[in-house]
């Protein structure tokens, strides 16, 4: 029970930093079709064990900035997996409208530090 409301905690801290940080490129975007929110699942299962509280796990080019909005078909929380650490990282995951592609903001870690990864191949898994 401690663990579960622990977790909840967590997710909800995240999810306000996702929304509230002064450098996000764009705001969270909700996927609008059924198809979309399937691929977005998907994409999120494979990655989340790439993307750890921890750090990235794997060989994930850096880009400088995200497409623009109107390119971006969803942006969501990913899970991040691993401990629940202070100063661990969050991510979230952008979905391009090409759906052929994501990118991966990553926010936290010592003096909240931000990366962004990308263009991923939506096929892509770890290492």
């Amino acid at each position: 029970m401690l663990i579960a409301f622990r977790v909840g905690i967590v997710s909800l801290a995240l999810a306000a930093m996702a929304v509230t940080s002064p450098c996000a490129h764009a705001q969270l975007k909700e996927p609008t079709s059924q198809s979309d929110r399937e691929l977005v699942a998907s994409v999120s299962k494979r990655l989340a064990s790439c993307f750890t509280s921890l750090g990235v796990k794997g060989a994930f080019a850096l880009t400088p900035t995200l497409p623009a909005e109107s390119e971006l078909a969803a942006v969501t929380l990913l899970p991040a997996t691993g401990p629940v650490v202070n100063d661990g990282y969050a991510y979230w995951l952008a979905l391009h409208a090409s759906r052929k592609q994501v990118y991966v903001r990553q926010v936290g870690g010592f003096a909240g530090a931000q990366k962004l990864y990308g263009p991923i191949a939506i096929d892509a898994q770890c290492g």
